[in-house]
Parts: structure tokens; sequence; C-alpha cells
């Protein structure tokens, strides 16, 4: 029977390629119509104690996925930004009857997962071990301890975050929209930061805790091969007796749009693209009506490989992707346009961006193109079903925003209704070209002024903060000058010339793996450097004042290029003395504020060679940051140490905190050891001996 049906298809198949003449490859074939797909039935049960149960049965896989939410209102953390998600990751790591490592050990045993999150629990395995994972979910949620020691990892790695968000120009970008859209008063614009998380307790986490874990405002979603009965019995079984309770109301002003065109700016000066963000706030509820018709239209516009994608990559190649997202809140919504272009073209870009904008509000799109968003969507919204996860949230969010029972299952009839005057009034009232925030990171000395034609630029510092900058031509001290405070802040010029080795040892981590690293100078230029990662690798470098060399798993190098030029920077005992005889030029390039605070950029550079930048307090001309940018075949890759916390050694002000990041790591470091003066024997600088 299989065969004669696959016999009939092909003579289908034959006989419509030669009644329609030979197949046109060199044509994009149309858009077919939309799948149809129905979402699943469920139910929703109150329990006694106010718990929301939402039952998806589905017994293709012999899985289920639990996933529990608190309805509760975003809040303004203060003093304490991040304090909410810390405390629900650690909500997992604790509580009055298992520690972590029993948590682990029992969740391995039967090959599911658990995990918290803000005010948020989840879980997923197997169906035969419903039971088992209902004991561990109400165990974390109705009796967690909140360890000390298991918190103090969280900060730490919170902490490691943040400093790692600083390099990343997205992560900036992003940072830079949301303060500037919705305020730092706002849930939306407020922002985590080292000292707000490092402030947080575990008095705080359960203080978080017991203000909005309760009952009555849980709502819990169960999907995949259970009954409801059976899961109604588990519920009253393990958060029978959670008690129910009140939650805070927050309070705060909801932000406005912008009076106008609003262009901010962070400078990475070595960056050879521009992070581009054109954002806007837009008044769509959930429940908005217009939710399904604001959809079709972003999609139109970049929702995929659409409008933004095609005009900016494939029409100008100015990118390898442009796209765009609108989507409602609770709150407020929000508009935004997301691509990365090289700075010769930031302003085109942007230009393009705009136009895309006002095409969309100005005229009615093609029928065809329209079908082919409807069918992506519906093609996406299809796939999203097959994530057990993904329908339990979609079950959520119909009982949180009191949605229509049948929201989802009539979805993709309304996504097929939305027709193209439906796109264009949704584009005139939620797109305001006109009351638009751009939004770049990139390189100000190449970008900035292009910037200007949309409007005055504000600049902004990697935190997302005002930064008032002091350009070059208005600061009058001269590079020499810095140095020399510098050197007499630090231990006076008599002492540093006198100087003829130098030792420093450090240790910390990165990514929790233990660090060592040793430095070892002898005047005038000869270095040995050794790193190590504790019980995994160690590496060895060295520069005799002649030839560099480096001990690397194939054996012993020697450095040429690139390499060798940063050795002998590493070793200049006083570069600041020294740069001119290394080839470098020094100049004051501007006042950049930095977390708050002003600093001198002074930037060396030399023919064919690396850039380096040094900044230095305005105030007390102690040195902060210093950056190298190396030239890599992906282009200019920067590497940047703060050094902080200085204290004295023998008469010496030396830093004894350093936060070393390259290539989206950031190592903490502690200085251990400083000696100067000790003797340091040649032999050290010497290239190792290769062993036959």
């Amino acid at each position: 029977m299989k065969l004669k049906l696959i016999v009939y298809v092909f003579s289908v198949i034959a006989l419509a390629n030669v009644a329609s003449g030979q197949l046109d490859r060199s044509k994009m074939p149309g858009p077919g119509p939309a799948p149809a797909i129905a979402f699943p039935d469920y139910t929703v049960d109150v329990t006694a104690n106010g718990i929301r149960v939402i039952v998806v049965r589905n017994t293709k896989l012999p899985t289920v996925s639990m996933r529990m939410l608190i309805d509760r209102k975003p809040a303004v953390e203060g003093e304490y930004a991040g304090a909410i998600d810390l405390a629900g990751q650690v909500m997992r790591n604790g509580t009055k009857t298992r520690t972590k490592d029993q948590i682990d050990e029992e969740v391995d045993r039967i090959g599911a997962s658990l995990g918290s999150g803000g005010t948020s629990v989840y879980a997923s395995g197997l169906s035969k071990y419903t039971a088992k994972l209902f004991d561990l979910m109400s165990d974390i949620s109705l009796h967690p301890t909140f360890p000390q020691d298991e918190l103090d990892k969280l900060i730490m790695q919170t902490k490691s975050g943040i400093k790692q968000r600083r390099m990343e120009p997205d992560a900036v970008a992003e940072m830079v929209r949301q303060k500037v859209l919705y305020g730092s008063t706002h849930p939306y614009g407020e922002a985590e930061t080292e000292e707000s998380v490092g402030k947080v307790s575990r008095t705080k986490c359960l203080e978080i805790y017991n203000a909005y874990f309760k009952p009555n405002h849980a709502i819990l979603a169960v999907v995949g091969d259970v009954e409801r009965g059976q899961v109604l019995k588990l519920v009253a079984k393990y958060f029978g007796k959670w008690k129910k309770g009140k939650i805070p109301a927050p309070v705060y002003s909801m932000p406005k749009p912008l009076d106008g065109v609003v262009v901010a700016m962070v400078d990475r000066p070595s960056s050879v693209q521009s992070v581009i963000r054109v954002a806007e706030t837009v008044d769509l509820q959930r429940t908005s009506p217009d939710v399904v018709k604001v959809s079709v239209m972003n999609t139109v516009l970049g929702g995929g490989v659409f409008r933004l994608f095609m005009n900016l990559r494939e029409k100008h190649a100015y990118t390898y992707g442009a796209y765009s997202y609108m989507g409602p809140d609770e709150l407020i919504g929000s508009f935004t346009t997301y691509t990365s272009v090289k700075n010769v073209v930031t302003d085109s870009a942007i230009t393009e961006i705009f136009n895309e904008i006002k095409r969309i509000r100005d005229e009615a799109v093609d029928a065809k193109e329209l079908q082919m968003a409807k069918n992506y969507m519906s093609g996406s919204f299809v796939r999203s079903l097959e994530d057990a996860d993904r329908v339990a949230g979609y079950a959520i969010e119909i009982e949180r925003y009191k949605l229509p029972k049948d929201y989802y299952r009539t979805y993709l009839k309304r996504v097929e209704a939305v027709s193209a005057d439906e796109v264009q009034q949704a584009a005139k009232k939620y797109l305001a070209p006109d009351k638009m925030l751009i939004d770049v990171v990139g390189t100000a000395a190449e970008v900035k002024e292009k910037l200007a034609a949309f409007g005055p630029v504000k600049m902004y510092d990697e935190d997302g903060n005002p930064a008032v900058e002091k350009p070059a031509a208005a600061i009058t001290i001269k590079p020499e000058e810095i140095f020399g405070k510098f050197i007499e802040k630090t231990g006076g010029k008599a002492r540093m010339d006198s100087v003829r080795d130098r030792t420093v040892e450090m240790s910390g981590k990165m990514q929790n793996f233990a660090l060592k690293i040793k430095s070892v100078q002898k005047a005038p230029n000869k270095v040995y450097q050794q790193f190590a990662i504790v019980g995994m690798m160690e590496q060895k470098s060295g520069f005799d004042g002649e030839k560099g060399w480096a001990v690397s798993p194939q054996g012993v190098v020697d450095l040429q290029g690139p390499q060798l030029e940063s050795m002998k920077v590493e070793g200049a005992m006083n570069f600041y003395d020294q740069y001119k005889a290394l080839g470098f030029t020094a100049e004051v390039t501007g006042v950049k504020n930095i977390k708050g605070k002003d600093y001198y950029e002074v930037t060396f550079t030399k023919p064919a060679g690396s850039t380096l930048r040094h900044y230095f307090d305005v105030s007390d001309f102690l040195k902060y940051r210093e950056v190298t940018v190396l030239t890599t075949p992906q282009g200019p890759m920067e590497q940047s140490v703060n050094m902080s916390d200085y204290k004295d050694f023998n008469g010496y002000l030396v830093p004894t905190k350093y936060e070393q990041s390259a290539m989206g790591q950031v190592m903490e470091l502690t200085l251990d050891k400083f000696e100067v003066n000790t003797g340091v024997d040649d032999s050290v600088f010497v290239k190792p001996v290769t062993k036959q």
C-alpha cells in the first residue's frame, strides 16, 4: 500500500510540472498558507490557600515540566539593586533539611533539573518522578535557608558578571537604553552594581522571601504526562500548609516619552564597529487588542529576515544582521532596533533604520510580504509549542493577565486576520520616529561628529551614567606633567630611579579557578613572567634585554612581532621615562568619566605598533586603568587592567587590587608580595634550554 502511495505522489508531481512547464528555480516560491494548530487543553484550579494550578496534559513524551511564578509587580530596589534576583537564585542552594550538595545529588539521581530565580521556581524530569519533583520544588520554595557561603559565591559571580558586562558593547548599549528610556528610579532602568549586590545579606534575602512568597500570589503550571487529579493531590500534600499573605505594592512614577530624538553615546576608542540601538517606550499593555497587530507590524519591519535585515545587510552590506523588537508589558512596552556596523557607516545605517520606520508608517505593506510575515510568526509559534516550558509560560500568561481562555487557541487565526491597513495603523500609533533614542557604543573620534546630524550627542560611561567629558583641546596639562605627578605620588623620582630590580607576586580567581602570577623585572629592561592556573597549567615568558621567549605546550619558542614588542614594554623598569626610547609618542586625549570619577586619558602610539591608553585620576594623579589595544586578524582587541586600593610598601605606593580583562574574561587579583632591590640574578631572564 505504501509503495502505491509513493508512486501516486510522484505521478502527481510529474503531471504538475508538465502542466506548468519547467520549474523556474531562479524565483523564490510564493508563501503558502499558515499552518493550523491547536493549543493544548488545560485546566485551572485554585487551592484553599490561593495557588492557581494550571495542568496541561501532554502524553507524547513521559516527561513533566513545572513552573511556579509569584505574580507581583516589578519593584525598585534602590541601594540593594539586584537583591531579588540573588535571593531567588540562592533559594535553590539549601533548605532546612537539605544542603546544596544533597539537592544536587537527588536531582542528578533522577536525571531532572531544578532551579529558581527572582520570584520563580521550576523543575522538569521524567513523569514517573513527578512526586519527587514536587517534593524538591516545595522544599526550596517553602523552606529555603539562604546559606551565607552560597550567597557569597553568587555575589562574587554577580560582581564578576557586572565587570564583564562593561567589556561587552551590546551589554553597555542595553544598559544605556534602559537608563535613558526609563530612568534609574524605575524598575526597568535600575541597574545592579558591584556596590549594591555587595550589600545583599542573608537577612535581606529572608526579608525578600517573606515579603513576596505567598501562595495566594502563586501561579503553578504543570505540563506533561500527568493527570489533573494527581497534580492537585501533590499540590495539596506539598504546598497545602503554605500560609496566605499580602505582598508589597510598589510605588514609582511611569517614564514619559522622550521630548524629541535623543542621541546617547558611549566612547570605546578601539572599537572598529558601532553597536546601535534605536528605541522608544510604547504604551502597549499585555491586554491590549493591538498586541497581535503590533507583532505582525514588527515582524514586517525587523522581527526576522525582513525589511531591516534586507536593507542594511542585503542592499547596503552594512552589517551581518539588523532586527527589531516591539512587545507589550504590564507596566510599559518597548520598541528597539538593534544592529552592529562599521564605524564609517554608522550614520548611514541609522538613516536607513529611520527610513524603514517611516516607510512602514507611510506605506501599506505589500500582500505577499505581509503573508510571509504571518507565516513566519505562525511557524515560530508552532515550534514553540514543542517546548513544554514555553507552553507552561503561555498558560501562566493567560491566567496572570486574565486573557481569554482561548487566547492562544485562536492565536493563528488572529494573526492571519491582520490586514495591511491594520499594520499601517499600528505603525502610526506606536512608532514615533521624532521621539526616539539613538543609542551608540563605538569610537567617538570617528562617529560622534556624524551623530550630531540627528541631534545633540550626550555622552555616557560604561555603566550607563551621564559622562561629562573634557575634549583634548580644552586640556592644558601635558603628559610629562601627569607622569611627574604620578611618580611623586607613588614614591618620588629619586626612589624610582634607585630601583634595580622589582618582584611582584599576585593571586586571584577567574571563573572560580585559582590563579598565581609572578613578575620579575631588572633594570633597565629585563622581565620574567609566570602565570599559573593552580593544579592545571603554567606558562612562562621572558625578555633578556634583546630577545624574548615563552614556554608553551609545544616547548620553548622565540617571541616575535607584537608579542616581542609587548614584552619590551613589560620589561621597562620605568615606562614613563622609557616610552620614547620604545618608539612611543604620548598625548593627553581627553578627560574620561569612569564610574563617576574624572581621569586624564593619555594615549601612547607608535608606527605600526600597539596603542596604549593610561588613565590618571585628575584629583590625585594615581593611575586607575591601563588599556592595551592589540591588532588581531579579527580586528583590534582590548586588554585592560584596573588598579585600586593603593598601599604603602616601604615608601612605594602600590595598587593591591587588580581587575584584568581580556577576551571576555575577568581576572580578579590581589597583590601578595612587592619587593625591590633583592639582587635578582640575570639567569632568571635567560631562555630555558629545550630538553632533548
